[in-house]
């Protein structure tokens, strides 16, 4: 029968002893009245709550148990108090001094007076917290963990174009319980708005899918989910219940079912591309941190998995007391004496539950615990009860086996008890289960094991760093560094291999940002630009962090090429709508100074008939013409050269004169040139080649203003750029020459690579020749380079030179003499009226009609459509040339065959495809009046070539 507490002064030193271990001790020991009111609670209680013991005495215990736990303790003190039940012992939430709560493990039993009389309940309270929490902790990364090999070995099967979300969904949808799991990617319209699409998904048993929702298809981001756009590009989450969200939100997601969710960013480069949701349609709950960082769940896990007993307070006080509360407590009480007779003379009953074996098996052996303890461990226990001293209060850990063969791991507090002489005469000891610690221990060492397991079958090159040092590298890392053992890299510094990008704004310290781009420095001097994504984590039970490299040195330079096509897509444009600006004027100007240079032959020619004009005037009036027309000639090849910019088809193999590429490349690159050194041509006789201007042209003017930029200005007369051509071996090979600075030995084999280059910070991206390598194989040719510091460099351009025609052809059929040309009629088409006035003096020899649109045109048409030639501009602002083509072809069948049209240059691309699919001519301006004169002629003599 146990007897209520009582709180003697403590006058023996045995009580005194009792007394000091129920004050010292980790757990909480209390005593209550029938009314379960506090009546006895020792330190430990405001250890664990926070709250001071003389306030909570004479308060109810349920006062302190969480609400949510009231019911089910008030039934089971009932149980207790009314004889249904010896002892109890649950699991309970007790609330904090601060606001929270703790989980306690509740040990009790009914209390008796010394009459025998049920004066109460008597117990201890032994804070779990931390274990529930580490228990929680695992599970949650073990499933995790799971998780994560299993969509790695997922994605590692899928198969080259196959589906890459869908893989990753299912073992995360159902590691974090969602009922739904999808993808969604940004991208814009037409008109830059910007929306998003679902991609993927994944649902759990019941869920109803979404994935053919049309109205989760182009989804327009704004205004709907505006305000998702900036959380998510600053790389943070939406998360919350629905119900919160703002009510345009609910519209899209409440008739999908969803009760709460959870979006996480997807993002490249700082820019966001996606994002992936979590939808509950089952609960509202909310989404915690550790769900969304595995990496970070797993290192809380461990950091609340490793939980430490301080040493175990003993207090001395009266032998009965320290008996009844000893009975209570969930830890092995027990006093060993030294002094004969040697064995055990107090263990709690709680041993029997623990180690197996009761408190009489413990009295009637007092070798047995030598017996029972594991072999490994018989020496520390020897030390432990022989020299209790010499463990000055620290814990030891012991391992025992149980009767039934279990392993049992105890933490042992021990202090010596003293007689009055200072000899050592027994041991008191408190033994705590800490079996179910170590497990948890185990646990997290196979979990570190699995996370090397798993970064060793990481396709990508991965790290761990302790202190700024390496202590693992997988062997991809070691591999792709051209180290050959891992070895070589544990201790040095992963920083030693990455040196920033340019403009990245990377930072250091605690400050850097969780992903960054950087360069990765190979031990051979190479760089490859990678994507940099560190974690922390704790590895073998210490912190670290985790940095995984992927290679994007190939993707960057395909984003750069993009870049610079966009870039010479808006030059052509550029130049497109230049040199038709350029050409409708120069059009009538070259015409109207041709006109009055045959005037001046015609009718101004020095001689005896000409009167009031004197030879010498007529002369330079002559000059000053010619003058004009040369200047008006040099504008019209500029623009010509601007031409080759404005070409939409890049890709189009043509038959190309090189001779006449690298003279459009010096006249593109005279300036650049001028100053720095002598141009000097060496052409020999070669072939065409098949090719595309346009691209040979970007080649060699790059190679040409990479030769001139390697010559230092102001010497221009000791330097020379050379363009020299031949044919070898059947190819045409094309040589760019300089006498330059040259190129270093070192940095001759990287010069092709891509973002390598030598010239300073804002001159070169260091693509040029990485490009120009690639258009040159493209074509099947070579591009080779030979270099002397000092002296220069020449690179050599190998191109292969078309195959011979047959020279099997029908003669040519001869041109018989052409009669006198009669008089046509001609309808000229053009909004610029100074172009129709040139058209009508060039075919002065018919009658011309000068119509300024399109619409004007189709007028005359319907008043006289019997026109011998229609000369129709091609742009045009009303009716463009296609569409009066169109109409004529319509009302006039027969009379669209006559149609000549010309163009300044700059053309839609849907007139283009026009102009392929017809056969009739097309004359650029400035015109050649020859040309002009010849095609409207064909036309008055022989009308269309299909109506002979």
């Amino acid at each position: 029968m146990q007897m209520p507490f009582t709180r003697p002064d403590g006058t023996t030193p045995t009580e005194r002893r009792f007394r000091q271990v129920i004050d010292t001790l980790q757990e909480v020991v209390f005593q209550t009245d029938l009314e379960r009111q506090w009546v006895f609670l020792n330190p430990a209680w405001t250890e664990v709550t926070g709250f001071p013991v003389e306030e909570s005495l004479g308060r109810s215990a349920l006062d302190f148990v969480h609400p949510d736990d009231q019911e089910r303790t008030l039934e089971v003190c009932k149980t207790l108090l009314t004889g249904e039940r010896e002892f109890v012992q649950h699991e309970v939430r007790y609330l904090t001094r601060d606001g929270g709560f703790r989980w306690v493990d509740v040990f009790a039993r009914v209390t008796f007076d010394e009459t025998g009389t049920l004066v109460g309940m008597a117990g201890t309270l032994n804070d779990i917290t931390e274990r529930k929490r580490t228990s929680d902790a695992l599970a949650r990364r073990e499933r995790y963990l799971t998780a994560l090999v299993d969509m790695q070995q997922r994605l590692l099967s899928v198969p080259e174009g196959g589906d890459l979300y869908g893989p990753a969904l299912a073992p995360l949808g159902q590691a974090a319980g969602a009922s739904r799991v999808y993808v969604f990617e940004t991208h814009t319209n037409a008109q830059g708005a910007l929306l998003s699409s679902q991609r993927a998904e994944w649902c759990a048993p019941g869920v109803t899918p979404e994935i053919d929702n049309p109205l989760l298809q182009d989804l327009p981001m704004l205004p709907d989910l505006g305000r998702w756009v900036p959380i998510l590009e600053r790389g943070e989450v939406i998360t919350g219940r629905v119900a919160t969200f703002p009510a345009s939100e609910r519209a899209l997601l409440e008739p999908q079912g969803v009760l709460s969710l959870l979006a996480l960013p997807l993002r490249v480069q700082g820019r966001l591309v996606g994002f992936v949701g979590f939808d509950n349609c089952f609960e509202a709950r909310e989404w915690d941190r550790l769900e969304v960082d595995l990496l970070s769940a797993a290192s809380g896990a461990m950091s609340v998995a490793l939980e430490r007993r301080a040493s175990e307070r003993a207090l001395r006080e009266h032998e009965h007391r320290f008996r009844q509360l000893a009975e209570n407590a969930s830890d092995v009480l027990y006093l060993y004496r030294r002094e004969a007779p040697r064995g055990f003379a107090y263990v709690s009953r709680v041993a029997h539950a623990k180690l197996g074996l009761g408190p009489e098996a413990h009295y009637a052996d007092p070798e047995l615990w030598y017996r029972q303890v594991h072999p490994e461990d018989r020496a520390v226990l020897e030390r432990l009860l022989e020299s209790p001293q010499s463990v000055d209060g620290a814990t030891v850990e012991l391992r025992f086996l149980r009767p039934d063969g279990s392993l049992l791991w105890l933490e042992h507090v021990v202090a010596p008890v003293t007689d009055p002489a200072g000899r050592v005469v027994a041991v008191e000891g408190l033994a705590r289960d800490i079996t179910e610690r170590r497990q948890v221990e185990e646990a997290l060492k196979r979990s570190e094991a699995s996370l090397r397991a798993l970064l060793e079958g990481f396709p990508d090159p991965a790290a761990i760093e302790r202190d700024g040092h390496i202590v693992y590298a997988n062997a991809v890392l070691v591999t792709a560094l051209g180290f050959a053992r891992a070895e070589e890299l544990v201790g040095r510094r992963l920083s030693e291999f990455l040196s920033d990008m340019p403009g990245t704004g990377v930072v250091s310290g605690d400050s850097k940002p969780l992903t960054s781009e950087r360069r990765l420095v190979l031990r051979d001097g190479r760089t490859r630009v990678v994507e940099l994504a560190s974690l922390p984590l704790r590895f073998d039970g210490q912190p670290a962090v985790v940095s995984i490299i992927r290679d994007v040195t190939e993707q960057r330079q395909l984003q750069a090429r993009l870049t610079l096509a966009d870039r010479l897509a808006s030059v052509g444009t550029l130049a497109a709508g230049i040199a038709h600006e350029i050409n409708n004027p120069l059009a009538f100007v070259v015409s109207n100074l041709g006109f009055l240079s045959d005037e001046f032959r015609h009718h101004l020619s020095p001689g005896p008939g000409v009167r009031g004009v004197r030879p010498p005037d007529v002369a330079e009036w002559q000059e000053v013409l010619g003058e004009a027309c040369e200047g008006a000639e040099r504008v019209r090849q500029i623009v010509r050269q601007l031409k080759t910019f404005s070409r939409p088809d890049e890709e189009r193999m043509t038959p190309v004169d090189v001779h006449a590429v690298l003279d459009s490349v010096v006249m593109m690159a005279a300036n650049e040139i001028r100053h720095r050194a002598r141009l000097r041509r060496d052409y020999g006789t070669v072939p065409q080649v098949m090719g595309n201007e346009g691209r040979l042209c970007q080649v060699f003017l790059n190679l040409v203003v990479n030769a001139a930029q390697a010559i230092p200005e102001g010497a221009a007369h000791d330097h020379e750029v050379v363009l020299a051509t031949r044919v070898s071996g059947g190819q045409v090979v094309v040589e760019v020459r300089d006498t330059g600075s040259g190129i270093a030995p070192e940095v001759m084999g990287r010069i092709f690579d891509p973002f390598f280059t030598t010239k300073p910070v804002g001159v070169g991206t260091g693509l040029g020749l990485s490009i120009c390598h690639g258009i040159i194989t493209g074509l099947g040719g070579d591009i080779l380079v030979e270099s002397t510091v000092g002296k220069g460099s020449t690179f050599r351009v190998v191109l292969p030179a078309p195959q011979p025609e047959s020279a099997d052809r029908s003669p040519e059929p001869a041109v018989p003499t052409e009669p006198v040309v009669p008089r046509g009629r001609v309808l000229v088409v053009d909004d610029e009226p100074a172009v129709g006035r040139v058209l009508q003096r060039l075919l002065r020899g018919h009658d011309v009609e000068v119509a300024t649109s399109g619409r004007q045109a189709l007028e005359r048409m319907s008043r006289a459509p019997g026109f011998d030639a229609v000369l129709c501009d091609v742009m045009m602002p009303d009716l463009a040339g296609r569409d009066v083509y169109e109409a004529v072809r319509r009302e006039y069948p027969g009379l669209e065959r006559r149609f000549v049209f010309v163009s300044g240059g700059a053309f839609t691309s849907g007139a283009r495809e026009f102009l392929e699919h017809i056969p009739n001519p097309l004359l650029e301006k400035p015109f050649d009046e020859a040309r002009v004169r010849d095609a409207v002629e064909e036309l008055v003599r022989h009308g269309p070539p299909d109506s002979v």
